[in-house]
């Protein structure tokens, strides 16, 4: 309760800031929109529709890349981590790969499959797997080699090890591969869309606003983009939290400092 309290304190002390240097007219510039007007325009584009349609086809296009992430990116981190000679061998260029930017290999996903979404969600898949097949296969490298083993002597196949042992292991990697891809996964659509040829999605209603010199309506699309992707990041550590409850941290006794005493 004292957490939600401090947060809605830091939340009302950031909005009467930002109306106390705006509304007054203490700070007056076209870049520069304050709460009532943000709100006003917020208002407009949630009456009429149209933010919550650039809202759906920037989390179609986000659903289909995580999608596609998860269905390449999981098998792709089993095989590299599952083999020490394979990670040795691969691990350098999924390195390399992770230093190409998405944005990067936009152009080049837009010369293949042209001007529609295909790309854009091309865009955010190749995003995704890189860091999914990054946390799949760190996860599988931390399974205890001697579980492993003991269940090879009793004759179990890859099957069961992977069934009994890795993907209890591998889960928490894969759930927090998941939060961070779906982050990573938002920027790349929304930038996407403002690049060229999206006429929805919160790019590209940024663009517009931009066009015209709304300064409102880009901040409303800033509000509703963080929003979107807080509420996605609470939905999915809510989930985490659920599904891998063995791997929780032991809450701390009242009054116990989170550094141990050998550090203080």
């Amino acid at each position: 309760m004292k957490v939600r309290a401090a947060r809605a304190g830091l939340l009302g002390l950031v909005v009467a800031a930002w109306a106390g240097l705006t509304e007054t007219g203490l700070v007056r510039h076209r870049a520069v929109a304050g709460p009532i007007d943000t709100a006003r325009a917020l208002a407009v584009g949630l009456g009429d529709g149209t933010l919550l349609a650039d809202v759906a086809a920037t989390a179609e296009r986000l659903g289909l890349g995580v999608a596609l992430g998860l269905l390449v990116g999981v098998p792709l981190g089993l095989f590299i981590g599952s083999g020490a000679r394979r990670y040795r061998i691969l691990e350098p260029g999924m390195d390399f790969l992770r230093a190409v930017p998405p944005l990067l290999v936009f152009p080049l996903l837009l010369l293949a499959f042209g001007y529609g979404d295909l790309a854009r969600v091309g865009a955010i898949a190749y995003a995704t797997t890189l860091v999914i097949a990054l946390y799949v296969s760190t996860g599988v490298r931390r399974v205890p080699r001697g579980r492993v083993d003991a269940l090879r002597v009793m004759g179990a196949t890859r099957w069961q090890i992977l069934r009994w042992v890795q993907l209890y292991e591998i889960l928490p990697s894969c759930l927090t591969a998941l939060r961070h891809s779906v982050s990573a996964g938002l920027v790349v659509a929304v930038v996407t869309e403002m690049v060229v040829g999206a006429t929805e999605g919160l790019g590209s209603r940024a663009v517009s606003a931009q066009i015209a010199y709304d300064a409102p309506g880009l901040y409303a699309v800033i509000l509703v983009t963080g929003a979107c992707g807080y509420a996605l990041g609470a939905l999915l550590v809510a989930v985490e939290h659920r599904v891998v409850f063995w791997d929780r941290p032991e809450p701390l006794p009242r009054g116990a400092s989170p550094v141990p005493a050998a550090r203080r």
